[in-house]
């Protein structure tokens, strides 16, 4: 596998395979400790700013937790510090495959296909209005082609 300048993705070299690398995304400031554990590995998420907004950040597993009130504002600022790669990675999982709870209340949180751009599968708590991104999504999203992808 060898990193690709233009993406920030490892490429193998045999079978052209992308796996988008989890790198953090820039410009995140942590503010404080949240009273909320992470979804993913239950470490205390801690309360930060991404772009001078508010979220919850996972300092171990690198996961993101956004309003939904807040979502596509954070992503079109990380959109603009972010390069387009054009390239359209591989789903890494499909909805159902995990279940998450919610930070806030507990409760399953939905998994499902993003419809944006990214193609990946992205957790979603309605009743607490919020979405749950894992290492690297957020990124992808922001790289990735603006259009929308097909739920199969």
């Amino acid at each position: 596998m060898q990193v690709d300048g233009a993406s920030n993705a490892l490429v193998c070299g045999h079978c052209d395979t992308y796996e988008e690398s989890p790198a953090l995304v820039p410009n995140l400031e942590i503010v404080g400790a949240s009273s909320t554990s992470c979804p993913t590995c239950r470490t205390p998420l801690s309360d930060g700013r991404l772009e001078g907004y508010p979220v919850r950040f996972c300092q171990r597993c690198l996961g993101v937790l956004i309003d939904m009130n807040l979502f596509v504002s954070v992503i079109e600022e990380v959109r603009v510090r972010e390069a387009r790669t054009g390239v359209i990675l591989p789903r890494g999982q499909n909805p159902g495959e995990r279940l998450l709870n919610c930070p806030g209340c507990g409760q399953i949180m939905l998994s499902h296909v993003y419809l944006g751009p990214g193609n990946l599968v992205i957790d979603t708590c309605e009743p607490c209005r919020v979405n749950w991104l894992d290492a690297g999504e957020l990124r992808r999203i922001a790289r990735a082609p603006r259009r929308v992808y097909p739920t199969t």
